[in-house]
Formats: C-alpha cells, sequence, structure tokens
C-alpha cells in the first residue's frame, strides 16, 4: 500500500520528520514558517527558505507536496474521517427548459 504524500503546507511537526533528511529541527522551522509566511509558495522557495540542499528536495520530493494549506485535515481526527468517508458526487443539476 503506497503512502499519501504530505502537503508540506498542512502537516505537523511530526509527519514532516518522517520524511527523508527532515529532523525534528527542520520540522520546527517549517511550522514556524508556515505560521509567519503561510507557507510555501514552491520547491525553490522551500529549499532558499529552509537552506535546503537541491539533492535534499530531490529525496523529500517523492514523499511530499506543496499545496494550499488547507488541503489537508488537521487533526488525527479529521484524517480518519476523510479516510472513511468516501467523495460523493453531487446529482447532476436538472436542466429546466
Amino acid at each position: 500500500m503506497d503512502t499519501p504524500r504530505i502537503n508540506l503546507n498542512a502537516a505537523s511537526e511530526h509527519e514532516l520528520t518522517q520524511l527523508p533528511r527532515i529532523g525534528a529541527d527542520t520540522a520546527r522551522r517549517i511550522v514556524r514558517h508556515r505560521a509567519t509566511r503561510k507557507g510555501f509558495r514552491d520547491w525553490a522557495d522551500f529549499a532558499e527558505t529552509l537552506g535546503i540542499s537541491e539533492a535534499d528536495v530531490e529525496a523529500i520530493k517523492p514523499r511530499a507536496w506543496i499545496g494550499p494549506r488547507s488541503a489537508q485535515p488537521k487533526t488525527a481526527a479529521e484524517r480518519r474521517r476523510a479516510v472513511r468517508e468516501p467523495v460523493r458526487a453531487r446529482p447532476p443539476r436538472s436542466s429546466r427548459s
């Protein structure tokens, strides 16, 4: 089973430490940066802001992505609920002529 990729703009410190080459200090810096600047714009912004090498970024990319802050549930309960509850499609709107 594939592990879901982690949104760097929404993950907890603990989730961030599960990524390759991200330790507790770097995870803390990521969370602090998000709190003050509302997240990372792209991979270049991520690398430049944290002083991470291109090799480190390439190691992280397969397991992470940079998305909007609200793209992932924030609490463990919300994450469990998101996994259990399928996304329901809206019924098609009837066209009245």
